[in-house]
């Protein structure tokens, strides 16, 4: 009855916000961290054209690439891929493309995104205080809206680099439909295997990934289009931790990918008024496989993905603008989980990188649903100089599993499937006094609903309910001088019934997992950027932060998130000389904080030493610095056909970062694991 009641909300909130189609030049394309029809509402935003991202050195000219440059996003683990933002774990942060919810931005290695430069329009980062129209997360959003296709002719490109080739090619059929094809494919495995010694990704993973985009557009009268989108990415990365006895060496394979197919309905009425509806279907999976020895542990989730997303938005009079809508989202999973109560580790976990796992191992095979839907309103009332936003969002969330206890002989299974609703309430505010200067704050309430894998009657707990987070930001936008800007920042987040692993050394039945888990992050960041004039670009990107958790119970300390980095900087500058275009890229961040080892004792059952741990995430890796520098040349060779050739060089400085902190086997010694030293990308680029 509650899901038949779910879906009977879902088929009668109709029309919400819409995207309003912009004018763009056909052959330009813009990465923006601001949703342009709607700055006053998300106004934590910053903008980098498309010509800028793509020769950021470091990028490889990959668009979506430059969001790990912009002001409150951490620098990520080596070989991740994810995204830290504004002190979130990677899993709070949710990526969309054409308002479509995918896995990730990146490949799994982080080296490129999920979807060819080529096809992006732009990207936008909202690292937090967002407005009504997004939600089901307590992190960040990063959109991707993709270009429209050229409406003349064949284009396209075909290019291959050090990491991979790809190729991208589009052409209209007729006067009103176009259809277009990318892929990419990497062999950096194969290359490094022909070049290096084989043993390089002891220490180093190697990624493997490939993907895959098609769209056909159709231009059904003017101002309304349907667009049909495919989408595919697929990874897999492997990482062995050597040992001289065969019987302690770890291996750990990840294996992952998705599949979208998604249509894009969209119709412009006039200015600030349209409708738009995506509906949409897809399918993830997701394996972790991890070997100590004999002692293999995996994850195997899948799941299927559908839902829509619908808005309507119209004007009332000059200084009223109304946005409705309703984001539904639905995940059915599969869930395969077998070997260490602790492993994969999770947030907050005190463990040594390469340390064998506990030697209790169980197993679970469980299906859950869970499907999201939510209404939501805002207003933009604009009073004079001062634009106020308010906007609610309300979370009804059906969660559903098959297995409420674990199995017990022959006694069958007793599921679970319950409503959980949450009324997040959203203010955005902007105010500008003068062209040039404005101040802007914003503020709201943010639910999320467990990941699949916790409700898990073994390893997790069936009865988990939403987690929440408070977000408010404050802050200043000045244009110092024509096509020079400065922003700056301030952030307080408060997060509270986090997911944790349960402190008692036996946990009560069905609650590995509890939500007694709070946090905290507060800092400032600050954008100082030059928008791209006599050739010269670039931009200056520093945050200050830092990122807490603590067990919800009297007197408990609160402790560094292990992804905390009070400190980033980024300065990237670039300049077009002629047909030549020089780069340069410098980063630096604090190191993340680590437990350290203060001592050892020799288990004899097990033959083996254990560590003695110190204060939680009492110290911290040495700070990162790097210095990226890029070179691009563009040779005509006819009309409409071009030869870009680039080098990108990485870690000019060639400093060998560490990453990771390591023991020898009875912890006397410590170590790091380094990151690889000076890398030349070298690329070549046929469009025509």
């Amino acid at each position: 009855m509650q899901r038949a009641r779910l879906f009977a909300s879902l088929a009668a909130a109709w029309l919400p916000w819409a995207s309003v189609a912009q004018a763009q030049e056909k052959d330009v394309q813009e990465v923006r961290v601001r949703a342009a029809p709607r700055a006053p509402r998300d106004p934590v935003t910053a903008t980098v054209s498309a010509d800028e991202a793509r020769h950021v050195a470091g990028t490889q000219g990959d668009v979506a690439k430059v969001v790990d440059n912009l002001p409150g996003v951490a620098r990520p683990p080596l070989g991740s891929g994810q995204l830290v933002v504004w002190g979130s774990a990677p899993s709070d942060t949710r990526t969309y493309i054409d308002g479509v919810e995918v896995p990730s931005l990146y490949h799994g290695s982080g080296l490129r995104s999920v979807i060819n430069s080529d096809l992006v329009a732009s990207v936008a980062l909202l690292p937090g205080g967002f407005g009504a129209d997004y939600g089901r997360t307590l992190g960040g959003t990063v959109r991707v809206e993709t270009r429209a296709l050229r409406d003349e002719g064949v284009h396209g490109y075909a290019g291959a680099d050090t990491y991979d080739a790809s190729a991208f090619v589009s052409a209209a059929l007729g006067s009103k439909v176009r259809a277009g094809v990318a892929a990419r494919y990497s062999y950096l495995d194969a290359l490094l295997a022909a070049t290096s010694a084989r043993d390089i990704g002891d220490y180093f993973p190697i990624p493997r990934y490939r993907d895959y985009q098609a769209r056909i557009a159709i231009d059904l009268a003017q101002g309304e289009s349907l667009d049909v989108t495919l989408l595919g990415s697929h990874d897999a990365l492997d990482r062995t931790v050597a040992s001289a006895d065969p019987a302690k060496t770890r291996t750990e394979r990840t294996e992952g990918g998705f599949h979208r197919v998604y249509a894009r309905w969209k119709r412009t009425t006039r200015e600030a008024e349209g409708i738009e509806v995506t509906p949409f279907v897809g399918y993830d999976q997701t394996e972790l496989t991890t070997s100590f020895g004999g002692n293999p542990t995996k994850l195997d989730v899948g799941s299927m993905r559908y839902g829509m997303r619908a808005s309507y938005r119209v004007r009332f009079g000059r200084k009223v603008v109304a946005s409705t809508g309703i984001d539904a989202s639905g995940t059915a999973s599969q869930i395969v989980r077998r070997g260490s109560l602790t492993l994969p580790p999770r947030e907050g976990d005190i463990a040594v990188f390469g340390a064998p796992p506990s030697d209790d191992t169980t197993a679970d095979d469980f299906s859950t649903h869970v499907l999201d839907v939510a209404p939501h309103l805002s207003l933009d009332v604009k009073l004079g100089d001062l634009t106020v936003t308010p906007g609610v969002r309300v979370e009804t969330f059906l969660i559903e599993g098959e297995r409420l206890l674990p199995t017990f002989g022959q006694k069958p299974d007793v599921g679970f499937s319950r409503v959980e609703t949450a009324i997040d309430p959203r203010l955005l505010v902007r105010y500008q006094p003068m062209p040039r200067l404005t101040f802007f704050a914003s503020g709201g309430a943010y639910h999320q609903a467990p990941e699949p894998a916790d409700l898990s009657a073994i390893f997790g707990t069936p009865a988990l309910g939403l987690s929440r987070a408070l977000h408010a930001s404050l802050g200043e936008r000045i244009t110092v001088l024509p096509g020079l800007t400065a922003e700056v920042t301030g952030f307080y987040k408060t997060m509270s019934d986090l997911v944790v692993r349960s402190r008692s050394v036996t946990p009560k039945l069905a609650q590995a997992l509890v939500q007694d888990g709070e946090g905290r992050s507060y800092g400032l960041q600050l954008l100082v950027r030059r928008e791209l004039g006599h050739g010269l670009s670039g931009w200056i990107s520093y945050t200050m932060s830092r990122s807490e958790r603590r067990i919800a119970e009297p007197a408990a300390r609160y402790r560094l998130f292990d992804f905390d980095q009070p400190h980033v900087l980024v300065v990237a500058l670039s300049q077009e000389l002629g047909r030549w275009v020089l780069g340069a890229r410098f980063r630096y961040a604090s190191g993340v904080p680590r437990t350290p080892v203060v001592g050892a004792y020799y288990d004899a059952v097990s033959d083996r030493s254990d560590p003695v741990f110190g204060l939680h995430n009492g110290a911290r890796l040495p700070a990162f610095y790097q210095l990226d520098a890029r070179v691009e040349r563009s040779v005509p060779l006819g009309k409409d056909v071009l030869l870009a050739l680039s080098l990108d060089v990485q870690n000019v400085t060639y400093r060998e970062n560490a990453e990771e902190v390591v023991y020898s086997p009875d912890f006397r010694q410590r170590g790091y694991i380094r990151g690889l030293p000076t890398v030349a990308v070298v690329g070549a680029r046929l469009e025509f």
